[in-house]
């Protein structure tokens, strides 16, 4: 494992994505790439990065498209389309336009169709939270989930993220509904661990903890069995529905290539209703009553999601932020 200050790591995949984009553009897709590691989501940080450069090779992927056009809307209810352009560019003008109407409307619909990946799910939350606002994020994927009672993979691990404002620093819960993320699933194949469990399946259609046999299989289980399985589904139902954009039916296996994404970015503005000092306290007492429960054996204790995010932060900037070497020689090939 290697170790890299932010500033090194964005300057080192914009010279890889500046030869596919203008400089300016290439500027801030790194830094949210880095800004992703960061905050210590690696598996859609960095280690993002060179399939993402694969992706707008292949034509996945427009680069030459940074903004989503509107499409129709009523009020606080918006849908607009991606024409297949940078997928976490987008996904911010999304966010900050669902700012924007929850602010003048109280609550908030944007739905996107046609978008790339957009990386990280918090991300979009966050920034939600972080205008004072609460998010509710979600995108489909590829079929790269195998529907409970199925055999092959037949729904997508569907991101979800849940983002509330906090003095004391935003909360966000950031998951896939499979047991593990598939870029987490790569980083430990890459490290040559395990799984705790059980999560997925290998090629012969056999349960493993290896996440090597599930990466090459690509057949991945749902988190709760039946009941990640339904939230997938439903997921990725909403956000096709709303925007009339791809299912997961549609966009295919993850053979076929991941293009074309259906999202919603939902913002609520809580000050426009209540008192946020009230609510503010509410939030606390609970964080509080979590932090000081005494953990089970072996395990860490209990923390609401999120907040451990700045401390993470002040670790990434003391040490730098930790990339396996295998995919800090690709980012470097491909600024070469």
């Amino acid at each position: 494992m290697l170790y890299v200050s932010y500033e090194e790591a964005v300057a080192a995949m914009r010279r890889g994505l500046a030869k596919l984009m203008p400089g300016e553009t290439a500027q801030r897709f790194a830094e949210i790439f880095a800004g992703n590691s960061f905050d210590g989501v690696h598996s859609h940080g960095m280690n993002r990065f060179p399939r993402y450069i694969a992706d707008i090779q292949s034509g996945l992927c427009d680069a030459s498209v940074t903004q989503a056009e509107r499409v129709s809307g009523l009020g606080g209810l918006e849908v607009w389309d991606a024409h297949f352009g940078i997928g976490p560019l987008i996904a911010q003008q999304m966010t900050e336009r669902a700012i924007e109407l929850a602010g003048t409307h109280g609550i908030a619909c944007v739905a996107l169709r046609n978008n790339s990946h957009w990386l990280r799910a918090g991300r979009y939350g966050l920034m939600m939270a972080d205008a004072g606002m609460m998010g509710l994020c979600m995108t489909n994927t590829c079929m790269n989930l195998v529907a409970y009672g199925a055999k092959e993979p037949s729904t997508g691990n569907n991101p979800i993220t849940i983002a509330i404002p906090r003095r004391a620093g935003s909360l966000v819960m950031d998951m896939a509904v499979s047991q593990y993320a598939f870029g987490k699933l790569e980083i430990m194949a890459q490290q040559g661990k395990m799984l705790d469990a059980a999560c997925g399946y290998d090629a012969a259609g056999q349960p493993t903890a290896d996440p090597k046999e599930i990466v090459n299989s690509g057949l991945m289980m749902p988190m709760a069995l039946w009941k990640g399985s339904a939230l997938s589904i439903m997921i990725d139902m909403m956000a096709s529905m709303l925007s009339l954009g791809r299912t997961s039916l549609e966009i295919g296996k993850p053979s076929d290539g991941e293009k074309g994404m259906s999202q919603l970015f939902i913002c609520m503005n809580p000050a426009a209703v209540v008192d946020m000092d009230a609510a503010d306290e509410k939030i606390e007492k609970t964080a509080a009553f979590l932090e000081q429960l005494e953990p089970m054996q072996g395990m860490s204790g209990v923390h609401a999601p999120g907040a451990n995010l700045q401390k993470t932060r002040a670790r990434s900037r003391a040490e730098g932020i930790p990339v396996t070497r295998e995919t800090w020689e690709k980012i470097l090939q491909a600024g070469a």
